[in-house]
Order: structure tokens, then sequence, then C-alpha cells
């Protein structure tokens, strides 16, 4: 079974607190709730995509913050948890999931309420606040990687060499240069690997709107290295590689050649990461409850 969503954990958390004789602990409930769900160890390890908490422990606090906004449950002290008067009346009156709607209706006057679709459903998804940033920021980075793309696709050829050669040195490769010039015997640049420059990388970079690198180009790549007395080279394209230039680029590098593939979704993406035609235009940080600094010492 996996981590249960906001709205599958509302109603047990509730109905704990309910049949409690006492108050109870945010472990407390991540303890019942991983009974009453048959959660796995495996699925009590999951991350959220911070990686600062358990997806479990995520959807708890969240949760149980969701109950107490509506007022149905309260924590008078530090990491006890009990169900309120209102509380019970909603759950003689509700039956089933709770879903956010249900308990936006019970929200404060004060309290900020979200927008309702026309379907009357909450305009957020169930998922907890830290997801939808992380969701968010995932679906943001897909579409900077085609914008990206699209405009590296109108750039020369030679700039498009050039802006090659100057990634892989941001990613920490040593000095380097294009080639790109006519007798080059399909070199486009070359980085070295060490401050001698003894260890050197070959580069090709093809920047194709559209045609697929095919098994052909990787060949005659393999055959440019042996030329150079060359072991190692990377292949990056705008475009994508056919099933066969993978599979020739995997058997190329069990010999004594190693040949690396950069496809241009994944070049967007380094580009991306190691700042190269991109700026940032805003920083978030994302905080949490540091617990240990409210430890009784």
């Amino acid at each position: 079974m996996s981590v249960p969503s906001l709205k599958e954990l509302r109603r047990p958390i509730l109905e704990f607190a309910n049949d409690s004789a006492g108050p109870l602990t945010r472990q407390q409930f991540v303890e019942r709730l991983t009974d009453q769900f048959l959660l796995t160890e495996s699925d009590l390890q999951e991350k959220v995509p911070s990686g600062n908490q358990t997806r479990m422990e995520n959807r708890t606090n969240w949760a149980m913050t969701d109950l107490k906004l509506a007022g149905l449950i309260d924590n008078p002290q530090r990491n006890q948890w009990s169900i309120t008067q209102k509380g019970r009346a909603f759950l003689a009156n509700h039956h089933g999931i709770i879903e956010s709607i249900d308990l936006q209706k019970l929200w404060p006057e004060s309290q900020d309420i979200p927008e309702i679709s026309e379907t009357g459903a909450s305009a957020s998804v169930d998922i907890t606040p830290d997801e939808q940033i992380a969701k968010s920021h995932e679906q943001h980075l897909k579409m900077l990687s085609g914008e990206i793309l699209d405009s590296v696709k109108g750039i020369s050829p030679s700039d498009f060499e050039r802006l090659v050669v100057e990634l892989l040195k941001k990613m920490g490769y040593g000095d380097g240069r294009v080639v790109g010039e006519s007798g080059d015997q399909g070199i486009d640049g070359i980085l070295n690997q060490d401050a001698l420059g003894l260890e050197k990388i070959y580069i090709q970079a093809k920047r194709y709107t559209s045609t697929q690198v095919g098994e052909p180009e990787i060949r005659n790549f393999s055959g440019s290295l042996v030329a150079k007395g060359a072991s190692k080279g990377v292949f990056i394209t705008t475009a994508t590689f056919s099933k066969s230039a993978g599979e020739k680029a995997r058997v190329i590098s069990q010999g004594n050649q190693f040949i690396r593939l950069i496809d241009g979704p994944e070049l967007a993406q380094m580009m991306i990461k190691h700042g190269i035609g991109v700026v940032i235009e805003a920083t978030y940080a994302v905080k949490k409850l540091d617990a240990n600094y409210f430890t009784d010492s």
C-alpha cells in the first residue's frame, strides 16, 4: 500500500482523536495510521522531494494542520492533540472521506479561503503544500527546458559549439577550445581533463532542428577519435539519438573507447543546472519547524 493522500488521512486522524481517552502525539497518530493502512517499512521510508521528511510524516502533519484550521482538533499543549466539541459534532454528521472543501466551509471568516472552482472542488490538488511547491517547480523546469532547447536550435552551429565547450568547462572540466574548422576530422571541440592537458576529451556538437542522430554518425565519431589517438568522446546534439545510435555507443564504450551521448532534453537540463543561458529570477527558501529547538533540555 502506498502512503495515503491528505484526504484519506483526515478522517482516521479525527476518529483516533475521538476514540482516545486522552491527547495523542503526532508520533502516535503516525503509528496508528501505519497500522490502519498496513504501510510497509518501504512506505514509511519514502521521502518528500526535498528529502527533509518522510512522506508519511509530512502528510500526517499537514492533515492535522487542516483539521486544526477547521477547529476540529486542537493542541493546547506542545505535541498534545485532542478532538474539539466542534470535531465531535462534525464526525457525527459527516460521513466518508473529508475533502478540502468540507474543511474550508468551517474556517473562521478571518481565514483566507482558496478559490473554489465551478465544480465545487478545491482549486488545490490533494497533496501537501510542500509537494505542490515541488510539483510546480518540476513543471517550471520542464517548460524552461523546452524554451532553452528552442533557443539553442536557433543559434548558429559555431555558436552552438562554443556553448557546448563553455558548458563542459562549467561542469568542472579543464581548459577547452572550439575546433570546428575544415580538417578537424569530425571534432568540434577539445577539453583538457587535467591541468597539464595529458588527458583530453573530444567533442562533437550537432545543432539539429529535427533530425535524429543515427548509428552511422556515432560510428564516424568513433573513427575520428581513433584518428586522434583518443579514448574519450562526448557527442552532444539538440536532437535525439536513435535506438541503434545508443546501442552503438554502448558497444563502443565496452572496448577501448568511451563515448557519452547527450541529447537535446538532457542538454537543456545541464544548462539549467550549471547556469548557462539562464538567470535566477527569484529564490524561495522553504523552511520547516525545528522540533529540537522546542525539546525540553
